[in-house]
């Protein structure tokens, strides 16, 4: 579970130490990494007008649907691949993980690009990892004494789960 001390991101940070200041435009995502980590903050506090602002043009939907925002729980980044402060483009590994009802968990594997354009870091686009006909999510269900796969190391009664 998240508490409003830690970030959602999952840094082991505070949210106002990590994510905050992105959010809400005092400062830049310096890194590709440090994007997708506030967006994913995005949409676990279900910040739609961020998540738009900071997807590219191109690729961007004309609007987000608040209501099929999963309850998101967990990331964890794989790996990234440039996307640093002198870089204009890079791609992030993640896996991110959603409570859903019933005991069952969602798990996203997704490989992401980014673009830093005008000094801005912008999401492009994403390849899900696995299923391919579930856009790189899976389903589980999760046993209540198990532990949590958001990686808290709590059991997911105690963490993510109903």
């Amino acid at each position: 579970m998240i508490t409003a001390k830690h970030c959602p991101c999952k840094s082991g940070l505070s949210f106002t130490d990590c994510c905050e200041a992105v959010l809400s435009g005092q400062k830049k995502a310096a890194t590709a990494e440090a994007l997708m980590r506030s967006r994913y903050s995005a949409y676990a506090k279900g910040d739609i007008a961020y998540l738009l602002r900071t997807w590219h043009s191109s690729t961007r939907p004309p609007a987000i649907d608040p209501d099929t925002i999963p309850d998101w729980c967990g990331l964890d980044i794989i790996r990234t691949d440039k996307g640093q402060v002198g870089d204009d483009e890079g791609i992030v590994e993640f896996k991110a993980t959603a409570a859903l009802s019933h005991g069952k968990i969602l798990i996203l594997h997704e490989v992401s690009h980014f673009v830093r354009e005008a000094g801005q870091w912008l999401y492009v686009s994403g390849n899900g990892i696995g299923d391919s006909s579930q856009g790189g999510c899976i389903t589980e269900k999760i046993g209540r004494n198990c532990l949590c796969p958001c990686g808290s190391g709590k059991k997911f009664k105690k963490c993510c789960g109903p």
